[in-house]
């Protein structure tokens, strides 16, 4: 049996590069015609949120009836974003096969495969669905396949949240998961989240796509094959612009270094670069004067054959200073006070303190206090406080040079 597996496709949910919010569910039936599969197994969010229902509903039933037309079953587990309306898609097409509606376990039996999934029954499960796992639905006389969305080698989630261990000892050879948007094995074990099969954002970097699964004999599952099916990726290189002192220089250098990521990658289609600046930074240079980004958030950086490169207006500096911090703390004034507390790791402690606490503090912010909190690490406080306090300082060093204080 062959077995095309995705998840997190949520439609209605349109990619800058995409050209619909349902173009990655276009592609997925398009691939699973031209694979000639048995079954599409979806594992999760197919759609965004009930409220884009009515722009994805027409799509997502004819896509599904053209599967059925095909010989090609459809299974499917639903996920976080789609657990009000996969039950009425059930009521609705006949062309798929939704396990584990209202939060229970199912199976479900195609030739000698048998599916094994659970579906969310509200938009959050702080409980691991293992907990109420029925191993008896694992039947030795048939291969088996777990589908379930949820998070991972997590202790605490507000998205169902699994242990490494309970899974694999479910009895199930191979499980497909959903929820997280980068594809590929966990934990080198025999469960593999899907990845989103169209990249929706930025931080959704690398190639994106779906899964082929095989059995073999009826037996065992061959190793799962990734499928690139999404025409455009979105990528971050690395700058070093040490030694460079004027503007010109600079966009050679990001365009030579943009050239020689990309010829590593051997990629086709689009691919949308972010672009990182290390190294150190001379006094003279204002990054953000490197592009003029005229014409929007990108631009085209070169184009050849069936490649095309875009520079993203998205620029992050993780250089350094090109001064001299221990001479600079010698001296008098706010820039030496500065370059000692730079040089000072019980100042940088206090600093990254102070910076994880209004970090925290800005939850509570009207604009801010509906987003889904993540705390930030003392390290990554004391690292971006440290970044803050260089910024600052390379701002007041320029400001000096050129009023030749």
């Amino acid at each position: 049996m062959r077995i095309l597996v995705c998840a997190d496709i949520h439609m209605g949910r349109k990619p800058e590069l995409a050209q619909s919010g349902h173009a990655a569910w276009g592609a997925i039936i398009q691939k699973a015609i031209e694979l000639a599969v048995d079954v599409v197994a979806l594992s999760g969010d197919v759609v965004e949120h009930e409220r884009t229902w009515l722009s994805v509903y027409g799509p997502l039933l004819s896509g599904l009836e053209k599967l059925k037309n095909a010989g090609i079953h459809v299974v499917g587990v639903g996920g976080n974003h789609d657990w009000s309306v996969f039950p009425r898609l059930a009521e609705d097409s006949d062309a798929i096969k939704i396990l584990g509606l209202k939060g229970t376990w199912e199976s479900y039996n195609i030739q000698d495969v048998r599916f094994i999934g659970w579906s969310f029954p509200h938009s959050h499960v702080d409980n691991s669905p293992l907990d109420s796992f029925d191993s008896s639905l694992v039947d030795p006389s048939h291969l088996s396949l777990g589908l379930l969305h949820a998070d991972f080698g997590q202790r605490t989630s507000s998205y169902a949240p699994i242990d490494e261990y309970a899974l694999l000892h479910t009895g199930i050879p191979l499980w497909m998961l959903g929820h997280i948007h980068k594809g590929g094995s966990v934990s080198g074990s025999t469960a593999y989240y899907c990845g989103s099969p169209f990249a929706l954002d930025v931080q959704e970097t690398g190639a994106h796509g779906v899964y082929l699964l095989e059995t073999e004999q009826g037996r065992t599952w061959k190793e799962p094959l990734f499928i690139p099916i999404c025409p455009y990726r979105y990528e971050i290189c690395k700058v070093n612009i040490t030694g460079i002192q004027d503007l010109e220089s600079l966009r050679r250098a990001v365009t030579q270094s943009v050239r020689a990521y990309i010829d590593q990658l051997s990629p086709s289609g689009t691919v949308a670069v972010s672009l990182v600046y290390t190294g150190y930074l001379h006094p003279s240079l204002d990054l953000h004067q490197v592009f003029s980004f005229e014409s929007g958030d990108s631009e085209l950086l070169f184009q050849e054959q069936d490649l095309e490169v875009l520079l993203l207006n998205r620029q992050e500096d993780a250089t350094e200073l090109e001064v001299d911090l221990d001479q600079l703390a010698k001296g008098n004034g706010p820039q030496a006070l500065l370059a000692r507390m730079l040089g000072d790791s019980k100042a940088l402690e206090q600093l990254g303190a102070t910076y994880q606490r209004l970090e925290a503090e800005s939850f509570n912010t009207r604009g801010f206090n509906l987003l889904h909190r993540t705390s930030l690490s003392h390290e990554e406080a004391v690292n971006r406080g440290k970044r803050a306090a260089l910024q600052l300082l390379r701002a007041m060093e320029i400001q000096r040079r050129e009023h030749g204080a």
